[in-house]
């Protein structure tokens, strides 16, 4: 069996390059031969043969197959995340965009609330959208969270007006006169120069304040080691792998209330959840004060990880997805 991925990103580091360079290797652990053509990326990838197409973010592949004249005459399967469900087909869904969902065998998405959307949609894709959560797959830990928190406080997300990365800062404004040594530290890829523009202006007079740039995922370890709140301020989501794999690493989050988050955390039982400042700012305080809450919160976040993103189990029903295209 041979999967060739379509994916926008594999070089850059974006979630989805995470994505599929997690699935890609533990497809090969089970003796799947894959191969990945990041389409968003100008490298001229070889397109080899395969059995399946695996298809990654509906909107923009579209616009790459009208740009290429691509065709396609394989099965396939659609992953659809955050911005393809959320935002582009909120707005309009062309005949073009209609045709490539309703011919592709399954459509699998990450959380009960994205498969809802997908049959709101069209209600005859709703037998075929499949929901498989995300694995979590980390080749290296941690150390425990211990002594007194400053608190350093990190933001993985790429800089477009989506993630909002700058929801909080008032917030974060009172917070440093009760914690002088606050840090927030912003990572991700310039995605949107305006947004660029204002982190940077916003930064500049806040000593506590910074954007680190874009971190491969490979050398993450030194920021979440650093790190003692991971926090996610997106007007939407998919399914945010940050939070998950924070989560995973046993630092407590803060993620604001959108309908994935919400599936994602429950509030002071695996993370907390805000929409106002005022909530944001009695969420970093519980998390320093209270160390018993902080404790049980953070042991019970791993646990919740560890029996609902097992990349193993990911794979297998990736894998069962397959099998029934070829049957």
């Amino acid at each position: 069996m041979h999967i060739l991925f379509f994916a926008p990103y594999f070089n850059q580091p974006r979630g989805n390059s995470t994505t599929i360079k997690r699935l890609v290797h533990f497809l090969q652990q089970g003796n799947i031969h894959t191969s990945v053509i990041p389409y968003m990326e100008e490298d001229d990838w070889h397109r080899s043969d395969a059995d399946i197409y695996h298809i990654l973010h509906a909107t923009r592949f579209i616009q790459w197959q009208k740009e290429t004249n691509f065709t396609l005459n394989r099965p396939y399967l659609v992953t659809m995340g955050g911005t393809d469900i959320n935002i582009d087909l909120q707005v309009s869904m062309n005949d073009e965009i209609f045709s490539f969902l309703n011919d592709a065998a399954f459509i699998t998405v990450f959380t009960d609330d994205a498969r809802e959307k997908v049959s709101r949609l069209f209600p005859g894709w709703t037998a075929k959208t499949i929901v498989i959560p995300q694995g979590i797959w980390l080749p290296w830990n941690i150390s425990t969270i211990k002594g007194e928190i400053h608190p350093r406080i990190l933001l993985p997300a790429g800089l477009r007006p989506v993630k909002d990365v700058l929801h909080v800062v008032p917030a974060l404004d009172e917070l440093i006169r009760e914690y002088p040594n606050m840090e927030f530290t912003i990572l991700g890829a310039k995605l949107d120069a305006n947004v660029f523009k204002v982190v940077q202006k916003e930064a500049e007079h806040r000593h506590w304040m910074k954007y680190a740039g874009v971190v491969p995922y490979e050398v993450m370890k030194f920021w979440y080691e650093q790190a003692q709140i991971v926090i996610n301020t997106s007007l939407s989501e998919g399914q945010s792998l940050a939070l998950m794999e924070a989560m995973a690493l046993g630092r407590p989050v803060i993620a604001r209330k959108n309908e994935a988050n919400i599936q994602l955390i429950r509030h002071e039982q695996t993370g907390w959840l805000y929409e106002t400042m005022d909530e944001f700012k009695k969420a970093v305080q519980s998390i320093v004060c209270d160390v018993t809450l902080r404790e049980k919160v953070i042991q019970q976040a791993k646990e919740w990880i560890s029996e609902n993103s097992s990349p193993e189990q990911e794979t297998v029903a990736y894998i069962n997805l397959y099998k029934d295209l070829l049957n």
